[in-house]
């Protein structure tokens, strides 16, 4: 392994991925999608706590009490650790089921979907107003990782199977996405975009599910950095720790034959890392 990279949990998870740290409780919460399973590693024991649940879950943000919200099954719904259970919200139209999300800097969740056959421009990215989803972004094939400039004026949006991170401008005050443009198009010796972490200082950080390589992207979108992560498998990443100065790293192993694991042993596994910058606190969802 990597002397750059630390193994935290040895699992074969079949598709990690939604890595969410909460500061407050010096814990990272993270999902096994495909066995429905909610993960909690608790940095001070070093223990990762497994619950499972009635639903799908693909990504997630913090309430201000403490409490989940969650793109699930096919719509958003509140996530009650405690009780591992799900409370829906509303539905989605596009897709066959959630995918990446976050909340943007005014707290509002943001999520996108996936359909099964990867079927281009027929996913999207949606927005949770209150109890309603309102279409943010239109005409996705599978939708990735999401994030923000530190000023919020720019909007980050991987689109993973045509490997399209794209950029948008964002109206914080409103919730609205305006003008796109293809940022970064990724070759396919890359591997695939699919996790997405914004540094303090507008770098963007993606992992290429399929090379096991880290990018960071300057603002400018010129790749400054390349790491290569103990799995070809990588997909989700998110910046924690108390000092927002480490990086977790989550992986997958679905797909995979007793042949492949014995040549990707820490496929499905969580790794942390210190990328030498800083995350920003991210902003809990502003609805009840």
């Amino acid at each position: 392994m990597s002397e750059d990279f630390e193994l935290l949990v040895d699992r074969q998870a079949l598709c990690g991925a939604g890595p969410m740290w909460m500061s407050t409780l010096n814990c990272l919460y993270w999902v096994d999608v495909l066995r429905r399973e909610l993960h909690t590693y608790h940095r001070d024991s070093d223990a990762d706590e497994v619950q499972v649940l009635p639903g799908v879950v693909t990504s997630l943000g913090a309430t201000r009490n403490g409490q989940l919200i969650a793109a699930a099954d096919r719509g958003f719904a509140r996530l009650f650790p405690g009780r591992a259970a799900l409370e829906p919200i509303t539905g989605v139209q596009a897709g066959d089921r959630m995918s990446g999300g976050a909340c943007d800097p005014a707290g509002r969740f943001v999520a996108g979907t996936l359909t099964h056959s990867r079927e281009a421009k027929r996913s999207a990215l949606y927005v949770l107003d209150g109890t309603r989803a309102r279409v943010l972004v239109d005409g996705l094939t599978l939708s990735g990782g999401i994030g923000w400039s530190p000023d919020g004026a720019t909007m980050y949006v991987i689109d993973t199977v045509p490997r399209v991170i794209w950029a948008f401008d964002y109206d914080v005050e409103r919730g609205r996405a305006g003008r796109g443009r293809r940022w970064i198009v990724c070759a396919e010796s890359e591997g695939h975009p699919d996790g997405l972490a914004m540094d303090n200082e507008g770098g963007a950080w993606v992992a290429m599910r399929g090379s096991g390589r880290i990018h960071r992207y300057s603002p400018g979108g010129d790749l400054e950095t390349v790491l290569w992560a103990p799995t070809r498998r990588v997909t989700g990443l998110v910046f924690g720790g108390r000092r927002l100065d480490e990086m977790y790293v989550t992986s997958a192993c679905s797909g995979y034959d007793e042949r492949a694991l014995v040549g990707d042993p820490y496929a499905g596994a969580l790794f942390r890392f210190r990328p030498g910058a800083t995350g920003s606190p991210l902003a809990p969802w502003n609805g009840t």
